[in-house]
């Protein structure tokens, strides 16, 4: 089956009279380009995969960590289509065949990245992350940012991949700034990588920008480790609370150095300030802590998203030797 081109992959539609929640967004994102006026990449891409359906291609997820992961997250999903949804017979054998091959029972993984079942494309995508910042401070959460509706929600899950959407003038001026950026790489870059990042600029020069994250950092002098994360900026809250009631306690009793009543107290106290507090930033046990926003870009070419780049799995996975694409 031919699949159709994505149409305006290198435009971007902007639109004068946005819907007034969009509009509010654009503010705020022209509010904190002001005030964070430069980016920093949030760690390494994050990998899923998306699906095409006629011209329409949308997020199935994205956040893993390596290709391989992605591709056993597509094995999954299309056992739970087979099973639950899908119900053509030929369609439904197909699905499993590659999701088998996807996530063998036993042998390695075949390392192909994109395939066509029945009337839908499936292909594994990755994105970017990056942090604005201004004055030596990460950008916090905005106003706007909102969390899933329900705990195992997200707002990723069908997100369309669409760049002739609507954008206010401010999407807009960060999209064309993030086309012709490279995230900076620990040194040395091998030359490769180097040239699979400006090889993507020029297959896929539009960008998209995707539903955000949010860490948990702790800070000490110059240093800035991440604690935790979530999905929204409510739920990275509570999961911070939860670090300290449920997971030090675990920890430490892992170490064979359970905690005692005094420090389980302490914690609980912790975790309670941290739900009362009102602001992204904590200062609990002499310590502090803020929830930092993560953006999301992906980029995307004349048919569709980017695919992994062929250092990928070795820069970023576990060692492993998925089977080469047929």
């Amino acid at each position: 089956m031919a699949f159709s081109l994505m149409p305006g992959y290198d435009h971007i539609n902007v639109v004068a009279d946005l819907d007034p929640v969009a509009a509010m967004r654009d503010k705020d994102l022209g509010d904190r380009m002001r005030e964070y006026p430069r980016f920093i990449t949030g760690g390494g891409p994050d990998f899923g995969f998306a699906i095409q359906s006629g011209t329409t291609w949308r997020i199935g997820t994205v956040g893993g960590d390596d290709p391989y992961g992605a591709r056993i997250g597509l094995a999954s999903h299309l056992r739970l289509e087979a099973r639950e949804r899908e119900t053509d017979p030929e369609v439904r054998r197909a699905m499993l065949a590659a999701a088998g091959k996807l996530d063998p029972e036993s042998g390695e993984q075949l390392a192909k990245d994109e395939w066509e079942i029945g009337d839908k494309r499936y292909r594994l995508v990755r994105a970017e992350k990056f942090i604005l910042i201004g004055d030596r401070v990460m950008e916090p959460p905005r106003p706007t940012d909102v969390d899933p509706p329900s705990s195992d929600a997200s707002l990723l899950e069908g997100h369309p991949i669409d760049p002739l959407a609507p954008a206010g003038v401010w999407e807009a001026r960060m999209r064309l700034n993030l086309v012709g950026w490279v995230p900076p790489l620990p040194e040395p870059v091998p030359e490769a990588v180097m040239t699979e990042a400006r090889h993507a600029i020029r297959t896929h020069p539009g960008v998209i920008l995707l539903p955000p994250e949010f860490n948990v950092v702790e800070f000490d002098g110059d240093s800035v480790s991440q604690i935790t994360g979530a999905d929204g900026p409510e739920r990275a809250r509570t999961n911070l609370a939860f670090h300290f009631v449920e997971a030090l306690p675990r920890i430490r009793a892992w170490e064979g150095d359970p905690a005692t009543p005094g420090e389980l107290a302490e914690w609980k106290k912790a975790a309670e300030q941290v739900e009362a507090s009102p602001g992204p930033v904590f200062e609990v046990l002499g310590r502090r802590y803020c929830i930092v926003r993560i953006s999301r870009m992906m980029r995307v070419g004349r048919d569709g998203p980017e695919g992994p780049r062929p250092s990928d799995q070795e820069r970023y996975g576990w060692p492993r030797n998925p089977q080469p694409q047929a």
